[in-house]
């Protein structure tokens, strides 16, 4: 559940007028394993839903229809609509390292991103990940995690961002949080695919 509350701090749109709902957007292509193998198991067994996926303008999308669900976010201080923005990982999440390592990894599997900067200086493709969000906040208490787990980052206070680089830091992240969604194995795959071995999720290359 709460690998659930990190992807709706990194891409969830909570709805609280007339009709409450959690919707979240994705590569139709990219995204389908993970929203169908990750997201939607944990919806179907902690909420009772089973949100059916569809495609508009050009994203892949599903909302779990409930306001108990939508409240209950809204309890925990992760607000609807504009206010999203400000949201913050909650203090039972926070205070506790097991808990945080999940939601910083849903939050990962929404809305960070990895790329290889393939520039002749460097031997190898060189792995960076990102992370990039308008919640200040949210940015700010995962730095402090990574530093209390000794993941070596960037804190970038004009992008409000989070960087890593480096084999060494992405096998530190795979081992200390992972990611369960696949596209993101997939394209550390192609370059290192013993790094793959160590994601600590259980999670096959596809």
């Amino acid at each position: 559940m709460v690998e659930l509350i990190g992807a709706t701090l990194g891409d969830g749109n909570i709805h609280d007028k007339r009709t409450n709902y959690v919707e979240f957007t994705g590569n139709p292509i990219s995204d389908e394993y993970y929203f169908k193998h990750v997201l939607l198991p944990i919806i179907n067994n902690r909420v009772g839903k089973s949100p059916r996926l569809f495609v508009r303008d050009r994203g892949l999308r599903f909302r779990i229809y409930s306001k108990g669900f939508v409240d209950w976010l809204k309890k925990i201080g992760i607000p609807a609509g504009e206010a999203k923005g400000l949201a913050e990982a909650p203090e039972f999440i926070t205070s506790n390292r097991k808990l945080m390592t999940r939601c910083v990894r849903g939050v990962h599997d929404t809305d960070g991103s990895i790329y290889f900067d393939m520039r002749p200086a460097y031997a190898m493709p060189y792995p960076r990940i990102e992370l990039h969000m308008k919640n200040v906040g949210l940015v700010s208490q995962i730095s402090e995690f990574f530093v209390d787990i000794g993941i070596t980052h960037s804190l970038v206070k004009t992008k409000n961002s989070i960087e890593t680089s480096g084999v060494d830091t992405l096998r530190s992240f795979l081992c200390r949080v992972g990611f369960s969604n696949i596209h993101h194995l997939n394209r550390i795959g192609r370059y290192y695919p013993e790094l793959v071995r160590e994601n600590c999720c259980p999670t096959s290359l596809i």
